[in-house]
């Protein structure tokens, strides 16, 4: 006998929601009040917000600035309370290159909702990263100055 998918555990809820985001688009969005508590926290390397209807809203913009935006190979660990996504992320405008980036979202829950959600990803590797020789170059300046 198979879960229903309000039975699921939330890591796995999650996961379902960006895998249908990928698809449905705005339609996906109806899982946000099931998964996110009203002040969740989110934050990423260019944002730091707190909301439910601001993190709705942030989803919305990106649904209409993209004229592609995908997430694959989804991948969930962790509890609960405590969990991790990994997955890659692929963007287009309405013109121009596919954007992609490996990232990953650290979901923090309590009450069965994320109230704390972070976002990792390099946003000027995936700026550059359609650039061969712009890409390569920022590989080996930042591989030279970290690595």
């Amino acid at each position: 006998m198979s879960k229903s998918v309000e039975s699921e555990a939330l890591p796995q809820r999650v996961k379902r929601f960006y895998e249908r985001i990928s698809v449905e688009r705005d339609a996906a969005l109806e899982e946000l009040p099931k998964l996110y508590c009203d002040d969740v926290r989110f934050i990423n390397p260019v944002v730091d917000e707190r909301g439910l209807t601001t993190f709705t809203e942030y989803w919305k913009k990106a649904l209409r600035q993209y004229k592609t935006f995908e997430f694959k190979n989804v991948e969930v660990t962790g509890t609960d309370e405590l969990f991790s996504l990994t997955y890659s992320m692929k963007v287009r405008f309405a013109f121009g290159p596919t954007f992609e980036s490996d990232m990953s979202t650290d979901c923090h829950a309590k009450n069965g909702k994320i109230h704390l959600c972070r976002d990792f990803f390099d946003p000027l590797g995936m700026l550059v990263q359609p650039f061969g020789p712009v890409s390569w170059l920022y590989k080996k300046l930042f591989g030279y100055l970290v690595a």
